[in-house]
């Protein structure tokens, strides 16, 4: 991941983990990005493991465009985030080995619906709802010391700008910097240590661990991922069988059980939270009032109390572990106004020194807590990274499952030398009737040497698709755009069978010719079919918006005259009368969808099913079929007669 190879060292297991999961909220905190940013990290990380970069497959930004809109509906079938983001964050290969991979997960996740049945993977689901990575706090960041020059350089190769570092050359620039923080951590290479509360001693070959330097950070990572480990726990306890499936049986439940205990142990000692220097005083103090009232009343006199006192500060002394001087202060403040009388009150002035001493030792036993933690934890690194990988996989994969069953999703073949499916439906068309809209009419269509033996499609590397506006022909064209998009993604396609190559794939949408209204524009996006060799899909919408027809005819022409070799092409036109005269008919195959006639209301009725070596109706046609069925005037119905026989004409003699 040549991308982190300016992070501070003991970062780069954690940027890992994150980009794996996915986890985009994570490595924007890490890296200080947006979580836009984030999500094209794990996408540029995806590239490289896949071989491929994404505008290397999808070649044009409508393709691009594409491929994002079909996911965002594949996405909201994962209950996770991190599975939404996986889904998100997916990019193509051309790779036969490394789809037949993905393949397989989708395999798998279809057998497991077949065993487990809709109830136990709806309870699947609800468990696996619940895996959410929350937001890495960092903690406070460890001031380093370090007693000779140059090891600075190696601390800020190690944790970067996570720590402070200061040079130390004697114990009294060590207690200085103790004014800045309650613990140093002092690395040193065997030198006598500063006995000092508050200065950790740590070896210079201890500086490369995290447990050591950063126990906090390392703690906190494994705070934010419990909600995952409890979810991952909770799935295998509950269903034993998953325990031996291939995504899970390398997952020890009792390494996460033992990762769970030891944050109950953490959690359970933050609800406690750390004793105040002054609550502690006062609590000392109303501990000795009650006891010297007791003693009074039962006739005891100062003495006894001072007895009492003693114990106390024993007490005190060894909680705090004071030693020499500091002992004599404690005594000190405790015996100066005793003479006063009771109310027992430390003396103020004077505990002030051990306020900071206290704060000192307190800060230092939080860090030893803490790097004990760390080390528990970090044992299970390994463990809890691969199973929340894959408790994020299986939701991917459980999303795969019920996406293709809503969409009625199908494993394509791989084919070399054709496009086809059969009985293919739009699937953006299905999403609307998914949510109440009308039934989606399937249609069956190939091009090239594809075996769907789909009757009437002769195998025409390139095909013209014509006939009325409102017809289906672009539904059609992102129906077979979306059947690619999906291969290359190692997903299932919407149709009951079908055939795909894996090749680049071209697509030119005509909302984009619309959009940008240029000419130049689109010639230059059309010529990178020619910049690149090799096989590749093409598939383009109408055109001829972008200069007069004739013009626009021939160039058309000339496009799919010299389409490079082993090119697939679909492209769909209004201008089939000025094309036909310019292009070969050995290479270039010309279906339409037909008009079925018009309704009561005068609506065209079309069959969605394209005609294969057919000029389809073209809508002015049927449009004047239209009026002619509403003109009463015979001399204008005359008209009207004559224009259609004209087009029906024209079209009969095409071929």
């Amino acid at each position: 991941m040549s991308f982190i190879s300016h992070i501070p060292r003991f970062m780069k297991p954690y940027l890992k983990d994150a980009v794996e999961f996915p986890d985009l909220d994570t490595l924007s905190s890490i890296l200080g990005i947006t979580r836009k940013e984030a999500e094209k990290v794990v996408i540029r990380t995806n590239e490289d493991l896949a071989g491929y970069k994404v505008r290397e497959v999808f070649c044009t930004k409508e393709t691009r465009e594409l491929e994002k809109e079909i996911l965002g509906i594949f996405s909201s079938y994962a209950t996770t985030k991190n599975g939404r983001d996986m889904v998100l964050t997916l990019t193509p290969s051309l790779d036969m080995e490394e789809l037949q991979k993905r393949f397989k997960g989708v395999k798998e996740s279809e057998k497991l619906k077949e065993v487990m049945g809709d109830a136990k993977i709806a309870r699947m689901r609800d468990i696996i709802s619940k895996a959410e990575i929350e937001k890495l706090k960092f903690g406070e960041s460890p001031l380093i010391a370090v007693r000779r020059r140059g090891i600075e350089e190696e601390v800020k190769e190690i944790y970067g700008d996570f720590v402070h570092v200061e040079f130390v050359d004697s114990a009294d620039k060590a207690k200085e910097l103790l004014q800045k923080e309650n613990t140093v951590l002092l690395i040193g290479e065997g030198e006598e240590d500063f006995d000092e509360p508050g200065i950790i001693n740590i070896f210079i070959d201890d500086l490369p661990e995290p447990c050591e330097i950063y126990p906090e950070f390392v703690v906190n990572s494994f705070m934010a991922k419990k909600n995952a480990i409890e979810a991952m726990v909770s799935l295998l306890n509950e269903f034993e069988a998953l325990k031996d499936s291939y995504l899970f049986k390398d997952i020890s439940v009792v390494d996460l059980e033992e990762v769970l205990a030891v944050i109950e142990k953490i959690e359970g000692a933050r609800s406690k939270g750390e004793s105040n220097f002054d609550d502690a005083i006062y609590r000392r103090e109303e501990e000795l009032n009650k006891e010297a009232n007791r003693i009074m009343r039962s006739g005891g006199g100062v003495d006894a109390f001072k007895g009492y006192l003693e114990e106390v500060l024993v007490n005190m002394a060894d909680e705090w572990m004071l030693t020499g001087e500091d002992k004599n202060v404690l005594w000190g403040s405790a015996y100066e106004n005793l003479e006063r009388g009771l109310p027992f009150e430390f003396a103020r002035e004077k505990t002030e020194r051990l306020r900071l001493r206290y704060s000192r030792k307190m800060s230092e036993r939080r860090y030893y807590k803490l790097r004990d933690y760390a080390k528990q934890l970090e044992r299970h690194s390994g463990e809890v990274g691969n199973a929340i990988k894959m408790l994020f996989y299986f939701d991917f994969m459980l999303a795969v499952m019920q996406f293709s069953r809503d969409f009625g999703l199908n494993i394509p073949e791989i084919s070399e030398e054709g496009l086809g499916v059969v009985t293919g439906r739009n699937m953006f068309l299905l999403d609307e009737e998914l949510r109440g809209g009308a039934k989606v009419l399937p249609v069956s269509y190939s091009i090239g040497k594809a075996n769907a033996g789909i009757f009437g499609a002769t195998s025409h590397p390139v095909a013209i698709l014509t006939g009325a506006n409102s017809g289906g022909k672009t539904c059609l064209l992102v129906m077979l755009a979306s059947s690619v998009i999906l291969t290359a993604l190692g997903l299932p396609v919407p149709a009951e069978r079908a055939e795909i190559p894996l090749t680049p794939l071209y697509l030119y949408r005509r909302k984009m010719i619309k959009k940008t209204g240029s000419f130049e524009y689109s010639m230059r996006a059309l010529s990178r079919i020619f910049m690149r060799e090799g096989a590749k899909v093409v598939l383009i919408d109408e055109l001829e918006a972008l200069t007069e027809p004739g013009a626009m005819g021939r160039i058309m022409a000339s496009i799919l005259n010299n389409l490079p070799k082993d090119t697939r092409a679909v492209v769909i036109t209004h201008l089939i009368h000025e094309i036909l005269p310019h292009i070969s008919m050995a290479k270039v195959r010309v279906d339409g969808i037909e008009s079925e006639g018009l309704d009561a209301a005068g609506n065209i009725i079309v069959d969605r099913q394209p005609m294969f070596n057919h000029i389809g109706s073209s809508t002015p046609e049927l449009v004047i079929k239209k009026l002619l069925g509403k003109v009463r005037k015979e001399e204008l119905k005359a008209v009207y007669e004559e224009i259609i026989a004209v087009l029906e004409k024209e079209r009969e003699e095409a071929f």
